[in-house]
Order: structure tokens, then sequence, then C-alpha cells
């Protein structure tokens, strides 16, 4: 019969380390859209209401009515409400749904996947994963900007009266600022 001694020391306990790191990865957003803030120089609403009206589409008369004490006692519309109309148009106010940040992303979906993967990588083996998680954020908002003249967006095009109007049969795109205002955060919740 054989008998064997082992006889394990540990040198270096880096559980807590590794558990910390994880937690903080755990805790860390990757968010793309249009900030709030991000004002329009041609008209009275933001980047970010505009580009949620396409998204989500138009409120009628009666619902703005609704919201105006709202409005009037300094509580801010909705800063993604235009792509909401963007996203789900409005029948009410013909405008067709042309979806921009859910489809777009999901063209990108394995990219993204691979910077995550990186960033974990990088917590587990006690680097910073920021700029895996910036890249994350970065190759999304890539693929939302690329997807106004993407022709897997699917969009219809604009009716004769919108080309005639703002002299361009390019949808969504009109001076460019709602597509330039797409961007990225990455932040702790």
């Amino acid at each position: 019969m054989l008998k064997a001694m082992v006889k394990v020391s540990l040198r270096l306990d880096k559980t807590s380390s590794l558990a910390k790191a994880l937690h903080t990865l755990a805790k860390t957003d990757v968010l793309v859209g249009i900030p709030q803030g991000s004002d329009r120089e041609d008209g009275p609403i933001t980047n970010a209401q505009l580009l949620y009206i396409h998204e989500h589409g138009v409120r009628s008369q009666t619902m703005r009515e609704a919201m105006q004490p709202d409005l009037d006692r300094g509580v801010p519309y909705s800063k993604a409400y235009d792509l909401f109309i963007h996203e789900h148009g409005s029948p009410l106010w013909k405008i067709p749904p042309r979806p921009v940040l859910e489809p777009s992303i999901a063209t990108v979906k394995p990219k993204i996947a691979e910077w995550f993967k990186k960033a974990t990588d990088a917590a587990l083996n006690g680097d910073d994963p920021g700029p895996y998680l910036d890249a994350a954020g970065k190759t999304a908002r890539d693929a939302a900007f690329n997807w106004f003249t993407d022709p897997r967006n699917g969009w219809p095009p604009n009716a004769p009266s919108t080309i005639k109007a703002k002299g361009s049969d390019r949808p969504l795109i009109d001076t460019g600022e709602m597509r330039k205002a797409i961007t990225w955060v990455v932040r702790e919740r």
C-alpha cells in the first residue's frame, strides 16, 4: 500500500481582492444614448428629446395639455422623448418608427461581449477594466451613429412632403446634430 503525504501552503490569498474587483465591475454600467443636456442650435428641444420622439412617437394634444402644468412648474420634459418617437413612430402624427439604439447595438453584440470579457479578465487580474468598458461603449456608439445611413435599418423613406420641407430625402438626418450627440458613459451605479 502506498501512502502519500501532501502539504498545501497558502502564501498569498487574493480572494478578497478578486471579489472586490468583480463587485466593482458588477456595479458598473456602460450607457449609450444622448445626454439630457444635449441642446440643439435650431430649436427649443434637445437632441435627446428629438431622438426619444423618433424612437417612441408623439404625444397627442390632450396629453401635451395634461403635461403643460408640470412643464410650467419647471419639471423637465423627458430628454429621451425624441428617441422614443423614432423607435416606435406615431400614427397620429404620421411619423413612422425609425429605431436607432436597440437595433444598431444588436448588430455589434458579439464585439461588445468581447470587450466585456476583456474587462472581466482585466478585473480578475487586478488590472483596470475601464479601457475595455470604454471600448464597449464606443463600439455601441459607433454602431448607433452609423445606423442612420446603414441600409439594414429598414427605415421607411421620407414622405414627399417631408422631403420638400427639409430639402433632403435622408430620414433623421437634417443638420446631423442628433446623430452626433449620441455618446456613451461608463459609471458606477
